[in-house]
Protein backbone atom coordinates (compact mmCIF):
# COMPACT_ATOMS: atom_id res chain seq x y z
CA UNK A 1 0.00 0.00 0.00
CA UNK A 2 1.02 3.41 -0.29
CA UNK A 3 -0.54 6.62 1.48
CA UNK A 4 -0.16 9.57 -0.25
CA UNK A 5 1.77 11.49 2.33
CA UNK A 6 3.13 13.66 0.02
CA UNK A 7 -0.59 14.96 -0.29
CA UNK A 8 -1.04 15.59 3.10
CA UNK A 9 -0.95 19.17 4.55
CA UNK A 10 0.51 19.30 8.14
CA UNK A 11 -2.09 22.31 8.22
CA UNK A 12 -4.49 22.80 10.85
CA UNK A 13 -4.64 25.76 13.06
CA UNK A 14 -4.32 25.43 17.11
CA UNK A 15 -5.53 27.68 19.93
CA UNK A 16 -2.28 29.14 21.05
CA UNK A 17 -0.71 29.54 17.75
CA UNK A 18 0.18 32.70 16.10
CA UNK A 19 -2.32 33.38 13.76
CA UNK A 20 -1.08 33.46 9.78
CA UNK A 21 -3.02 35.40 7.11
CA UNK A 22 -4.86 32.22 6.04
CA UNK A 23 -5.79 32.01 9.71
CA UNK A 24 -7.59 34.62 9.95
CA UNK A 25 -9.65 34.60 6.53
CA UNK A 26 -10.74 30.99 7.57
CA UNK A 27 -12.05 31.61 10.71
CA UNK A 28 -15.06 33.12 8.30
CA UNK A 29 -16.30 30.07 7.47
CA UNK A 30 -18.68 28.37 9.36
CA UNK A 31 -17.31 24.91 8.79
CA UNK A 32 -13.56 25.00 9.47
CA UNK A 33 -11.93 23.74 11.94
CA UNK A 34 -14.35 23.16 15.19
CA UNK A 35 -16.91 24.45 12.49
CA UNK A 36 -15.92 21.13 10.51
CA UNK A 37 -16.29 18.82 13.93
CA UNK A 38 -19.41 20.46 15.36
CA UNK A 39 -21.60 20.11 11.96
CA UNK A 40 -19.89 16.98 10.19
CA UNK A 41 -18.53 14.89 12.95
CA UNK A 42 -20.47 15.39 16.19
CA UNK A 43 -23.84 14.69 15.21
CA UNK A 44 -22.48 11.15 14.45
CA UNK A 45 -20.67 10.57 17.38
CA UNK A 46 -22.62 8.42 20.75
CA UNK A 47 -23.97 10.03 23.69
CA UNK A 48 -21.90 8.31 26.13
CA UNK A 49 -18.18 7.67 24.89
CA UNK A 50 -17.04 6.91 28.21
CA UNK A 51 -16.51 3.16 27.30
CA UNK A 52 -15.64 3.71 23.99
CA UNK A 53 -12.52 4.10 21.30
CA UNK A 54 -12.14 6.72 18.85
CA UNK A 55 -9.68 6.87 16.14
CA UNK A 56 -8.86 9.50 13.70
CA UNK A 57 -7.15 8.38 10.85
CA UNK A 58 -4.89 11.55 8.85
CA UNK A 59 -5.02 13.42 12.45
CA UNK A 60 -3.37 16.06 11.71
CA UNK A 61 -1.50 18.57 14.21
CA UNK A 62 -4.63 16.70 16.81
CA UNK A 63 -7.29 19.01 17.01
CA UNK A 64 -10.31 16.81 16.64
CA UNK A 65 -7.99 14.02 19.32
CA UNK A 66 -8.22 17.14 21.64
CA UNK A 67 -12.04 17.09 21.03
CA UNK A 68 -12.71 13.52 21.23
CA UNK A 69 -10.60 13.28 24.49
CA UNK A 70 -13.19 16.35 25.64
CA UNK A 71 -16.40 14.20 25.21
CA UNK A 72 -14.54 11.46 27.62
CA UNK A 73 -13.87 8.86 25.07
CA UNK A 74 -12.18 6.20 27.04
CA UNK A 75 -9.16 5.83 24.54
CA UNK A 76 -8.37 8.88 21.72
CA UNK A 77 -5.88 7.92 18.94
CA UNK A 78 -4.26 9.71 15.90
CA UNK A 79 -2.97 8.40 13.15
CA UNK A 80 -0.83 10.89 11.10
CA UNK A 81 1.95 9.83 8.81
CA UNK A 82 3.12 13.19 7.63
CA UNK A 83 6.52 14.29 10.12
CA UNK A 84 5.62 18.06 9.66
CA UNK A 85 1.67 17.20 10.80
CA UNK A 86 2.80 14.64 13.60
CA UNK A 87 5.53 16.86 15.52
CA UNK A 88 3.22 19.74 15.42
CA UNK A 89 0.73 17.30 16.80
CA UNK A 90 3.06 16.24 19.83
CA UNK A 91 3.99 19.46 20.82
CA UNK A 92 0.69 20.44 21.04
CA UNK A 93 -0.15 17.53 23.08
CA UNK A 94 2.35 18.32 25.28
CA UNK A 95 1.77 21.94 26.09
CA UNK A 96 -1.64 21.15 26.95
CA UNK A 97 -1.22 18.10 28.51
CA UNK A 98 -3.98 15.88 26.75
CA UNK A 99 -3.48 12.14 27.13
CA UNK A 100 -4.43 10.37 23.98
CA UNK A 101 -2.30 8.57 21.94
CA UNK A 102 -0.20 9.48 18.25
CA UNK A 103 1.23 7.42 16.13
CA UNK A 104 3.41 8.48 13.73
CA UNK A 105 2.97 6.04 10.92
CA UNK A 106 1.05 4.69 7.91
CA UNK A 107 -1.90 2.92 8.44
CA UNK A 108 -0.83 -0.38 6.20
CA UNK A 109 1.90 -0.90 9.11
CA UNK A 110 -0.19 -0.12 12.24
CA UNK A 111 -3.93 -1.24 11.93
CA UNK A 112 -3.53 -4.11 12.97
CA UNK A 113 -2.11 -3.27 16.08
CA UNK A 114 -4.53 -0.99 16.76
CA UNK A 115 -7.34 -1.79 18.70
CA UNK A 116 -11.06 -2.44 17.53
CA UNK A 117 -12.36 1.12 17.67
CA UNK A 118 -16.28 2.43 18.10
CA UNK A 119 -15.60 5.01 15.23
CA UNK A 120 -12.90 5.51 12.83
CA UNK A 121 -12.82 9.00 11.77
CA UNK A 122 -11.62 9.97 7.89
CA UNK A 123 -12.27 13.94 7.96
CA UNK A 124 -10.92 15.31 4.42
CA UNK A 125 -8.01 12.70 3.74
CA UNK A 126 -9.63 9.22 2.44
CA UNK A 127 -9.44 10.69 -0.70
CA UNK A 128 -5.22 10.50 -1.06
CA UNK A 129 -5.67 6.91 -0.83
CA UNK A 130 -4.75 4.65 -4.02
CA UNK A 131 -7.87 3.27 -5.11
CA UNK A 132 -6.55 -0.49 -4.48
CA UNK A 133 -5.24 0.59 -1.46
CA UNK A 134 -8.81 2.52 -0.16
CA UNK A 135 -10.71 -1.60 -0.72
CA UNK A 136 -8.15 -2.83 0.88
CA UNK A 137 -8.39 -0.74 3.74
CA UNK A 138 -12.45 -0.76 3.73
CA UNK A 139 -11.94 -4.68 4.27
CA UNK A 140 -9.42 -4.50 6.97
CA UNK A 141 -12.75 -1.90 8.70
CA UNK A 142 -15.13 -4.82 8.73
CA UNK A 143 -13.39 -6.36 11.65
CA UNK A 144 -11.86 -3.25 12.85
CA UNK A 145 -14.36 -0.76 13.36
CA UNK A 146 -17.92 -0.49 14.35
CA UNK A 147 -18.99 3.06 12.77
CA UNK A 148 -16.92 5.02 10.36
CA UNK A 149 -17.47 8.66 9.75
CA UNK A 150 -15.90 10.01 6.41
CA UNK A 151 -16.05 14.25 6.07
CA UNK A 152 -15.44 14.42 1.99
CA UNK A 153 -15.21 17.58 -0.10
CA UNK A 154 -15.94 17.94 -3.77
CA UNK A 155 -12.75 17.01 -5.89
CA UNK A 156 -12.00 16.28 -9.68
CA UNK A 157 -12.81 12.60 -10.36
CA UNK A 158 -9.55 10.45 -10.77
CA UNK A 159 -9.88 7.12 -11.17
CA UNK A 160 -6.38 6.56 -9.67
CA UNK A 161 -7.59 7.15 -6.04
CA UNK A 162 -10.39 6.53 -3.34
CA UNK A 163 -13.61 8.44 -4.65
CA UNK A 164 -14.69 11.59 -3.17
CA UNK A 165 -18.16 12.34 -4.44
CA UNK A 166 -20.98 10.40 -2.77
CA UNK A 167 -22.02 7.75 -4.63
CA UNK A 168 -18.51 6.47 -5.13
CA UNK A 169 -18.09 6.33 -0.80
CA UNK A 170 -21.40 4.45 -0.81
CA UNK A 171 -20.54 2.13 -3.07
CA UNK A 172 -16.92 1.67 -1.33
CA UNK A 173 -19.30 0.91 2.10
CA UNK A 174 -21.85 -1.80 0.01
CA UNK A 175 -23.12 -3.93 2.79
CA UNK A 176 -22.51 -1.13 5.63
CA UNK A 177 -25.71 0.72 6.90
CA UNK A 178 -25.42 4.09 6.43
CA UNK A 179 -27.02 5.95 9.59
CA UNK A 180 -26.73 9.33 8.21
CA UNK A 181 -25.65 11.95 5.88
CA UNK A 182 -25.15 16.21 6.51
CA UNK A 183 -24.83 17.55 3.09
CA UNK A 184 -23.55 21.78 3.42
CA UNK A 185 -23.38 23.64 0.01
CA UNK A 186 -20.75 26.47 -0.64
CA UNK A 187 -22.26 29.24 1.58
CA UNK A 188 -19.99 32.64 0.66
CA UNK A 189 -17.83 32.90 3.57
CA UNK A 190 -14.04 32.94 2.73
CA UNK A 191 -12.48 29.37 1.73
CA UNK A 192 -16.21 28.06 2.00
CA UNK A 193 -16.47 24.13 0.38
CA UNK A 194 -19.01 22.05 -0.59
CA UNK A 195 -18.67 19.39 2.53
CA UNK A 196 -20.37 16.35 3.18
CA UNK A 197 -20.51 13.64 6.36
CA UNK A 198 -21.31 10.02 5.83
CA UNK A 199 -21.63 7.66 8.55
CA UNK A 200 -21.63 4.03 8.09
CA UNK A 201 -22.12 1.10 10.71
CA UNK A 202 -20.40 -2.16 10.48
CA UNK A 203 -23.22 -5.15 9.74
CA UNK A 204 -21.34 -7.62 11.44
CA UNK A 205 -19.47 -5.84 14.87
CA UNK A 206 -21.90 -4.53 17.63
CA UNK A 207 -21.06 -3.49 20.76
CA UNK A 208 -22.93 -5.23 24.03
CA UNK A 209 -23.01 -5.63 27.73
CA UNK A 210 -20.20 -7.61 29.02
CA UNK A 211 -22.47 -9.76 30.92
CA UNK A 212 -24.80 -10.66 28.15
CA UNK A 213 -22.45 -12.75 26.86
CA UNK A 214 -22.09 -16.86 27.93
CA UNK A 215 -19.44 -17.34 29.41
CA UNK A 216 -19.39 -18.12 33.19
CA UNK A 217 -15.41 -18.79 33.83
CA UNK A 218 -14.50 -16.75 36.57
CA UNK A 219 -11.00 -18.93 37.18
CA UNK A 220 -9.12 -17.16 35.15
CA UNK A 221 -10.03 -13.43 36.62
CA UNK A 222 -8.92 -15.10 39.69
CA UNK A 223 -6.06 -16.01 37.51
CA UNK A 224 -5.61 -12.45 36.53
CA UNK A 225 -6.10 -11.11 39.93
CA UNK A 226 -3.26 -13.34 41.44
CA UNK A 227 -0.95 -12.42 38.73
CA UNK A 228 -1.41 -8.79 39.27
CA UNK A 229 -0.52 -9.58 43.15
CA UNK A 230 3.05 -10.43 42.12
CA UNK A 231 2.72 -14.72 42.23
CA UNK A 232 3.85 -16.94 39.81
CA UNK A 233 1.95 -18.59 37.53
CA UNK A 234 2.98 -22.04 38.72
CA UNK A 235 1.09 -21.38 42.09
CA UNK A 236 -1.86 -20.02 41.46
CA UNK A 237 -5.25 -22.17 41.76
CA UNK A 238 -6.17 -21.85 37.97
CA UNK A 239 -2.60 -23.16 37.13
CA UNK A 240 -3.23 -26.32 39.46
CA UNK A 241 -6.35 -27.23 38.11
CA UNK A 242 -5.12 -27.51 34.53
CA UNK A 243 -2.39 -29.43 35.20
CA UNK A 244 -4.45 -31.23 37.02
CA UNK A 245 -7.07 -31.41 34.56
CA UNK A 246 -4.16 -32.31 31.84
CA UNK A 247 -3.39 -35.49 33.63
CA UNK A 248 -6.22 -37.46 33.32
CA UNK A 249 -6.70 -39.87 30.77
CA UNK A 250 -9.44 -39.56 28.63
CA UNK A 251 -10.84 -40.66 25.15
CA UNK A 252 -11.01 -36.94 24.08
CA UNK A 253 -8.01 -35.25 25.81
CA UNK A 254 -4.00 -36.39 26.07
CA UNK A 255 -1.80 -35.72 28.75
CA UNK A 256 0.14 -32.27 28.29
CA UNK A 257 3.47 -32.62 29.04
CA UNK A 258 5.10 -29.86 31.80
CA UNK A 259 6.51 -27.83 28.57
CA UNK A 260 3.44 -27.75 27.14
CA UNK A 261 1.31 -26.81 30.14
CA UNK A 262 4.26 -24.24 31.01
CA UNK A 263 4.12 -22.77 27.05
CA UNK A 264 0.16 -22.38 27.69
CA UNK A 265 0.39 -20.52 30.55
CA UNK A 266 2.97 -18.34 29.11
CA UNK A 267 0.60 -17.56 25.75
CA UNK A 268 -2.56 -16.75 28.16
CA UNK A 269 -0.08 -14.18 30.37
CA UNK A 270 1.26 -12.58 27.37
CA UNK A 271 -2.44 -12.37 25.61
CA UNK A 272 -3.59 -10.60 29.48
CA UNK A 273 -0.48 -7.97 28.97
CA UNK A 274 -1.33 -7.94 25.41
CA UNK A 275 -4.64 -6.73 25.79
CA UNK A 276 -4.20 -4.72 29.02
CA UNK A 277 -1.80 -2.73 27.19
CA UNK A 278 -2.77 -2.64 23.76
CA UNK A 279 -6.51 -3.08 23.96
CA UNK A 280 -9.03 -5.49 22.17
CA UNK A 281 -7.36 -5.99 18.68
CA UNK A 282 -9.53 -8.77 17.52
CA UNK A 283 -13.47 -8.81 18.15
CA UNK A 284 -15.12 -11.48 19.97
CA UNK A 285 -17.08 -13.74 18.03
CA UNK A 286 -20.79 -14.08 19.51
CA UNK A 287 -23.34 -16.44 18.41
CA UNK A 288 -26.06 -13.85 18.41
CA UNK A 289 -29.01 -16.14 18.90
CA UNK A 290 -28.09 -17.44 22.59
CA UNK A 291 -24.60 -14.60 22.83
CA UNK A 292 -22.41 -17.84 23.31
CA UNK A 293 -19.14 -16.96 23.06
CA UNK A 294 -17.59 -18.97 19.93
CA UNK A 295 -14.05 -17.50 19.79
CA UNK A 296 -12.89 -15.03 22.68
CA UNK A 297 -13.45 -16.90 25.95
CA UNK A 298 -9.77 -15.55 27.38
CA UNK A 299 -10.26 -12.23 26.06
CA UNK A 300 -13.49 -11.71 27.38
CA UNK A 301 -12.28 -12.78 30.93
CA UNK A 302 -9.59 -10.73 30.53
CA UNK A 303 -11.53 -7.22 29.56
CA UNK A 304 -14.21 -8.18 32.25
CA UNK A 305 -11.41 -8.38 34.73
CA UNK A 306 -10.23 -4.98 33.79
CA UNK A 307 -13.78 -3.37 34.48
CA UNK A 308 -14.82 -2.71 31.24
CA UNK A 309 -18.87 -3.03 31.27
CA UNK A 310 -19.18 -3.65 27.54
CA UNK A 311 -17.26 -5.05 24.64
CA UNK A 312 -17.37 -5.31 20.61
CA UNK A 313 -18.16 -8.34 19.07
CA UNK A 314 -18.26 -10.04 16.11
CA UNK A 315 -21.50 -11.45 15.11
CA UNK A 316 -21.73 -15.20 14.16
Amino acid sequence: MEFMTKNLSEYQYLEGEKETERDKLERGSKYWNDGKWNNFITPFLPINPTDKIFIDVGSNAGLFLKFAQDLKFKRVIGIEPHRGAYERSVLYRKKNKFNYEIIHDEIKNCIDDLPVADVTLLANVHYYFLIDDWFWYIKKLRSKTHYCIIVTAEKRPNAKYAPSDIDGIRNSFKGWEEVGIIDIQKDGTPHSRHLTGLCFKNPVLDRVPIDSLDNGNAQQRDFLKQLDQGIHYSRTDYYRRLKDYRKRTSSRQRIWSEDELDEYMNERIQLYHDVKNNGLKHPLKVRTKDMRIVDGNHRHEIIKYLGDISIIIEKV
